[in-house]
This record gives C-alpha cells, sequence and structure tokens, in this order.
C-alpha cells in the first residue's frame, strides 16, 4: 500500500490503461497517472456514500487539491492491468491527505503519488473558501469497513 505510514482509511481500483491514457509512444502520459488517481478517489468517495461535489443547505462544497506529486518508477502501456491503492492518511479538520501506489498485475509499484486537498464552500459569486469537514463527511470517511477493491467498468 501507499506509504507505510499509519491510516486512516484504503480502497484499491483494478483499471485498465486506455488508448486514450497513452502517448505516441505507447505508454501512458504523466497527466493520466494523476486521472487514475482521481478515479480511485471518486470510487472510494461513492464506496462511503459520498459524491466529489457535495450539497447542503448552504450550497456547494468538495476538495480542491492544493497538492499534487507523483513519482513514476516503470512506465504502464496500453492494455495493461493495474491496482491503483489508496490510503487516505491524514485528516485535519480542513484538509485531507490521500497516498497512492499503482501497481503491476505482479504489484510491483510503478508509480506513487500524493494528494493533498482542503475542504471549501463554493459560493456563487465569490471565490472558494475553506471550511471545516463536516461531521457527516469526516463519519464517511473514517468509517470502520470491510476493505474493498473495485474493478471499474471495461477493465477486463
Amino acid at each position: 500500500m501507499p506509504d507505510s505510514s499509519p491510516f486512516i482509511a484504503e480502497f484499491e481500483l483494478i483499471r485498465e490503461v486506455r488508448l486514450v491514457d497513452t502517448d505516441s509512444t505507447g505508454f501512458a502520459h504523466f497527466a493520466s497517472y494523476v486521472r487514475m488517481m482521481e478515479e480511485t478517489e471518486y470510487a472510494f468517495l461513492r464506496s462511503r456514500g459520498l459524491r466529489v461535489v457535495l450539497y447542503d443547505e448552504r450550497g456547494t462544497m468538495g476538495f480542491p487539491r492544493l497538492h499534487v506529486s507523483i513519482n513514476i518508477f516503470d512506465p504502464v502501456c496500453f492494455g495493461e492491468q493495474v491496482l491503483v491503492k489508496l490510503r487516505l492518511t491524514e485528516m485535519d479538520g480542513k484538509q485531507i491527505t490521500y497516498c497512492f501506489e499503482i501497481c503491476s498485475a505482479d504489484d510491483e509499484i510503478l508509480v506513487k503519488g500524493k494528494f493533498r486537498a482542503a475542504f471549501c464552500r463554493f459560493p456563487d459569486d465569490d471565490p472558494p473558501f475553506a471550511i471545516l469537514i463536516p461531521d457527516f463527511v469526516t463519519a464517511a470517511l473514517t468509517e470502520s469497513s470491510d476493505f474493498r477493491t473495485e474493478a471499474q467498468v471495461g477493465s477486463i
């Protein structure tokens, strides 16, 4: 799993590398790794009964990125199956941190990544601003649940 530090929650997504993920060399483009990590985050949120964009009586909320990093150790190619492992490693009231590993079929770590995001409100006519993560979101993210792996539609 990503990072050896303690974690709050973990999730895995099996994904096939698509043609759209690759560049002219046939290897995945670096931005595709970020997309794979985001798709895994979205599946994790859905598994917890949440969505990427949330609404309450005061309007729209969500987790925009503050920091994204990736380290590519071995590129992946079109048609390969990868396992994207997510760990929610930090929550401080307004921000969360996810660590990721993208692994080959034989569990070799190919890519490591990290997202740091703030929980923000998105007013209609003003810039977004950070707010405390609502209790229902914290409860959903930290609930004790069986470890899950999700195979994305379209994967082999």
